[in-house]
């Protein structure tokens, strides 16, 4: 999946439906972004969310080295940066808690301190 965001190229996430499992009010899910140049985006797209609060955790699996940038927006609440984390290494976990609006779009931006291609993948679980 390409995408364009501020007019660049970015390669969207890919989400493996066989690795999807959701029972009630949970949802865990497989994730990989593509990187290009240490750079990646992910943007949801918009979805109802009927003003719902959100217990999300993610852990990057893949690539074993580097350090992270993760900064995610809320483009459906002007931009509002809903989590941010400027050291993230493999295996360390992001948690937050995020209370949405009618409508949520996150923007995932992903920046690894390593200027080349690879594919940053993990896990991704949504309570509400």
């Amino acid at each position: 999946m390409i995408g364009l965001i501020n007019n660049e190229k970015s390669e969207k996430i890919e989400l493996d439906e066989e690795a999807v499992t959701s029972n009630r009010n949970n949802i865990l899910q497989a994730f990989k972004i593509n990187i290009h140049d240490g750079k990646g985006f992910y943007e949801t797209g918009l979805k109802n969310s009927f003003w719902s609060t959100l217990i999300i955790t993610a852990k990057i699996f893949q690539p074993k080295n580097g350090i992270w940038t993760i900064i995610i927006k809320d483009k459906a609440n002007k931009n509002l940066v809903v989590y941010k984390n400027y050291h993230m290494l493999h295996d360390s976990e992001i948690l937050f808690n995020y209370k949405t609006g009618l409508n949520i779009n996150f923007l995932i931006e992903a920046t690894w301190t390593q200027p080349k291609d690879t594919i940053l993948s993990g896990e991704l679980s949504i309570r509400y």
